[in-house]
C-alpha cells in the first residue's frame, strides 16, 4: 500500500508510524510545508484514557512521552481572589515542539519518510498514485476547502477572541482563572507542560477586547506607550501569574473556528485531526482527537481489504464519537462565552457551574479508553510486531 499524507502534525506523523507498524511493507509519505522545529502554540494535553490508547498502541512511544509529560490531578478554578481544588483528574501534557521532535524520530526508526519545507502536491494528482490520501493539513485544510460539498463541510467562526500564550509560572493543575476589570470579564486556561513552563490561554469577547485596548497583529508587539496585550493581560491576571510575565510563539488574536463534516472521506482521500473536526479548547486537546482519529484509521486499513472498506470503517467508528465530543465542546464554549452571567455567584457557585457546565464532570468523552479497549489495542499491535512480516519493527 502507498499512503500519502499532507501535514506533519501530530495526527500526520501519528498516522504514519501506526499503519508503518502495522503494514510494516507500506510505502508512506509525508510531506509538512513548515520547518521541522516552525510550530505554534506550547502544551499538548492528554487524558489518563489518551496516554492508554497510545501506551497500548506505540508501547515504545508511550515511554518517551512520559519520560518528559508532565502530570497534575487537579483542576483548580480561580475567581475573585479564592481558589476552589477540585480533584480526582489525571491529566499529562507535553510542549507541542517536543511532542512533534518525539513523532518525526519515531517515523525515521520506521521508515517513513517526512519532507519538510514542500508543500504537498494536490490531493487528485497524489490519488493517482497513491492508494490513499490522508488530509492532515489543519483548520484551514486546502485539501478539505476545495472539496467542501464532497465532504459535507459546515465551519462557523466565533464571536469571543482567544491568545496562545506561554508563562514561567508552573501552575500545578489545570487552571481557569477569572480576571474581573473596569472593561469587563477575561477568563484563562492555564496549565503545566514541561519544567518552569505553563501555557496560558486567555479568552475575551469583542467588547471586552476593544475596551481593554487590546491590537490585531503580534501580541508581544509594543503600542506607542511602549505596552503590548501581553503586558495589559500580565497585569490583569497578576494574582494568579505571581509575578511571572507571557511569552508568545507566532501569537496572534484569534476566533475559535468550528469545523464540522458530514463525510471524512471522498474517493481515496480521507479527513483526519483538524481538517474534519474541531472543538473548543475547553474541554481538551484537538490533538488528543487527531491522534486517536489516526488510530482509528491505522486499525481500519489493517482490517479490511480495499481503502473504500477501511474509509467506511473509520467514520463509522470515529465519526459519532467525535460528534458527541463537538456537542459537549459547544455546550462548554458558550457557558465560556456567557461567563459574566455568573460573575456574582459565590466562589463555591461558581466553581461547581464551570465543574459541571458542559454535563459531562468528569468522563473523557464518549470515546473513553476502557481497560478492555485498550487491550484489544494492545494485542492487535502486539501480534503485528510477532509476525513475520512485523519481525523488524522496533
Amino acid at each position: 500500500m502507498r499512503i500519502a499524507i499532507s501535514g506533519a502534525g501530530p495526527g500526520g506523523l501519528y498516522t504514519a508510524a501506526l499503519v508503518k507498524r502495522l503494514k510494516p511493507g507500506s510505502e508512506i509519505d509525508v510531506w509538512e510545508v513548515n520547518a521541522p522545529d516552525e510550530t505554534f502554540g506550547f502544551g499538548v494535553v492528554f487524558s489518563e484514557g489518551a496516554l492508554g490508547g497510545i501506551e497500548a498502541a506505540d508501547p515504545a512511544l508511550f515511554a518517551a512521552l512520559g519520560a518528559q509529560c508532565a502530570h497534575w490531578s487537579r483542576i483548580d478554578v480561580h475567581h475573585r481572589g479564592h481558589t476552589s481544588r477540585n480533584g480526582g483528574y489525571r491529566f499529562s501534557a507535553i510542549g507541542r515542539r517536543a511532542l512533534l521532535a518525539l513523532l518525526r524520530e519515531r517515523c525515521a526508526d520506521l521508515g517513513v519518510t517526512v519532507r519538510h519545507g514542500t508543500r504537498a502536491p494536490e490531493a487528485d494528482e497524489l490519488a493517482r498514485t497513491y492508494d490513499l490520501v490522508v488530509a492532515a493539513d489543519g483548520v484551514n485544510s486546502a485539501t478539505r476547502e476545495a472539496r467542501r460539498e464532497e465532504f459535507g463541510t459546515q465551519s462557523t467562526r466565533r464571536g469571543s477572541r482567544y491568545l496562545w500564550l506561554g508563562t514561567e509560572r508552573v501552575f500545578t493543575a489545570l487552571t481557569f482563572a477569572v480576571a474581573e476589570t473596569e472593561h469587563g470579564t477575561l477568563h484563562a486556561h492555564a496549565y503545566p507542560y514541561a519544567p518552569g513552563l505553563s501555557t496560558f490561554i486567555a479568552e475575551v469577547d469583542d467588547r471586552v477586547w476593544e475596551a481593554a485596548g487590546f491590537t490585531e497583529g503580534d501580541a508581544d508587539a509594543p503600542d506607542a506607550s511602549g505596552r503590548s496585550d501581553t503586558d495589559r493581560l500580565a497585569d490583569h491576571f497578576a494574582d494568579v501569574l505571581e509575578g511571572h510575565g507571557l511569552r508568545t510563539n507566532r501569537s496572534r488574536w484569534g476566533r475559535f473556528v468550528s469545523v464540522r463534516n458530514r463525510r471524512w472521506s471522498h474517493g481515496r482521500i480521507a479527513l483526519l485531526g483538524d481538517s474534519a473536526h474541531t472543538t473548543h479548547f475547553s474541554v481538551g486537546s484537538g490533538t488528543r482527537l487527531a491522534m486517536e482519529d489516526g488510530l482509528a484509521l491505522a486499525l481500519a486499513l489493517d482490517d479490511h481489504g480495499t481503502v473504500p472498506e477501511a474509509l467506511a470503517a473509520y467514520e463509522a467508528a470515529r465519526l459519532p464519537e467525535v460528534e458527541a465530543m463537538q456537542r459537549t465542546a459547544r455546550t462548554s464554549q458558550e457557558w465560556f462565552e456567557e461567563l459574566e452571567r455568573y460573575g456574582d455567584l459565590a466562589p463555591e457557585e461558581f466553581n461547581a457551574h464551570l465543574i459541571t457546565r458542559s454535563g459531562r464532570l468528569t468522563r473523557d468523552d464518549l470515546a473513553s479508553w476502557s481497560p478492555e479497549r485498550v487491550e484489544r489495542v494492545r494485542d492487535r499491535f502486539a501480534r503485528a510486531d510477532r509476525s513475520p512480516r512485523g519481525a523488524a519493527v522496533r
